[in-house]
């Protein structure tokens, strides 16, 4: 049986580059993305084989829908054996601006929060088969800060 990847923010960028290489590589392939379509047209577009790949529409942002996706994947297609939180986002913010302190909420619920949100419905599953990779993709801000 192959071995299963379960990407957040699959519809393009990192997300969808990361899956294609793990598709490459011979896994099977969970995909999860607010805006499901552009990830069934890459499939179809990359003749990426039905039975080795589903996508799961989520909002990583909103736990109960990341969780859900989650959910559904371990129901459907098993314990992942890499869960990987790609989905993020960049925006440039003033906190002089009102409307600039809602759009930094919504950077650290996707960034922050949607990543351990992403991780959790696969914890408990892979540390009781005893393996499992959960790999989160960050920025160099988590390092340091720009201007």
């Amino acid at each position: 049986m192959a071995k299963l990847v379960f990407i957040t923010g699959a519809s393009s960028g990192i997300g969808q580059a990361l899956a294609w290489r793990f598709y490459q590589a011979g896994y099977s392939l969970a995909l999860v993305a607010r805006r499901w379509e552009p990830v069934e047209a890459w499939a179809e577009a990359l003749d990426i084989s039905g039975d080795r790949f589903k996508v799961y529409r989520a909002d990583v942002s909103v736990i109960d829908s990341i969780v859900s996706a989650g959910q559904a994947c371990l129901a459907q297609q098993g314990t992942p054996d890499v869960v990987i939180a790609s989905a993020g986002l960049s925006v440039g913010v003033d906190s002089a601006v009102r409307d600039d302190i809602d759009v930094m909420a919504r950077v650290y619920a996707t960034n922050t929060i949607g990543m351990a949100a992403s991780f959790h419905p696969f914890i408990a599953a892979m540390t009781q088969r005893g393996s499992g990779v959960l790999v989160g993709i960050g920025s160099v801000n988590g390092i340091r800060g720009l201007p």
